[in-house]
């Protein structure tokens, strides 16, 4: 199997029509077709669902679609990380995988003070919970990673960041909570709320949510999952439910929606992580010392 020939399919998936995907290709659209043909008689599967203006990807095909995603960005990686190496200039890509929550500022500072410096460096940030961070930092797709606290760490190098995200609830300016300046654990069972999964993991044993709720973690109904809370802003908004959430996370500050913290009081930390025994392009290495720098003058 080429890499051209995952290119070519992806091309085709993405598209969803043959002769688009060759247009873009700038190949004959027989041409093409001869191309996905082989590539599933060589994996002994059909990846497309034939229709008369368009394809669809079979089972099987949103499989590899995930699968060459996957092994193309690798390549692509590493194509760029040895075009830089023999330049003076130091340039290259960092990939950084970050939660939603208050660790993203100093590592969003750090980023801006090594572009001064290396503006041939190009930093690309992905949003995801801490499971879906250790998969990218076990793949090899992400550089460094910001997880909130509780996690699996035992595979990464860590620090600890210095900010600390405050638990809270997102809700209506209109809403009856909102005339408290907190919100306790028995006014929250009685309500329904989205739940964040980079923040809430009901299952875990030591989850800080979970042991805040106390005896009220059963009585909390969940309207669902949140990714992003500006998304969740919008739900909110409509008064679908509340959300659990971190303060000052999202953007969602409009006159239509409040956060209250939690009473008591809860709070979390997060971590800067990479994988252990990772070899580093020069970019990605000027970029961590940089970070560790900037944590040991924060904790001098």
């Amino acid at each position: 199997m080429e890499l051209r020939t995952l290119r070519y399919f992806l091309a085709v998936a993405y598209e969803g029509n043959i002769s688009r995907a060759a247009e873009s290709l700038y190949i004959a659209q027989p041409s093409l077709s001869r191309q996905i043909q082989s590539l599933e008689k060589e994996l002994g599967c059909q990846l497309f669902v034939r229709k008369s203006h368009r394809v669809e990807l079979t089972p099987e095909g949103l499989e590899l679609r995930s699968r060459a995603s996957e092994v193309l960005d690798m390549v692509d990686r590493i194509e760029d990380e040895f075009a830089h190496r023999d330049e003076h200039a130091i340039a290259g890509n960092v990939h950084i995988v970050a939660a939603e929550c208050a660790g993203v500022r100093l590592v969003s500072e750090v980023v801006a003070c090594v572009r001064a410096q290396h503006p041939d460096i190009a930093f690309h940030l992905h949003t995801g919970d801490d499971e879906q961070a250790s998969d990218m930092l076990d793949k090899g797709l992400a550089d460094f990673a910001v997880i909130c606290q509780p996690a699996n760490l035992i595979n990464y190098h860590t620090r600890e960041l210095p900010h600390k995200d405050v638990w809270g609830v997102l809700m209506r300016a209109d809403d009856p909570l909102a005339a408290h300046d907190a919100v306790t654990a028995a006014q929250l069972a009685k309500r329904t709320a989205y739940l964040s999964r980079q923040q809430v993991s009901l299952s875990h044993e030591t989850n800080p949510f979970r042991n805040w709720l106390g005896r009220y973690r059963g009585r909390l109904e969940q309207a669902g999952t949140l990714d992003l809370v500006r998304n969740a802003g919008a739900m909110v908004a409509a008064g679908d439910a509340l959300a659990v959430t971190f303060e000052g996370v999202g953007g969602y500050d409009t006159d239509d929606l409040v956060f209250r913290p939690f009473e008591p009081r809860l709070e979390t930390t997060s971590v800067f992580a990479w994988k252990r025994h990772r070899t580093f392009s020069e970019a990605s290495e000027v970029f961590l010392e940089s970070m560790e720098a900037r944590l040991e003058e924060g904790s001098a």
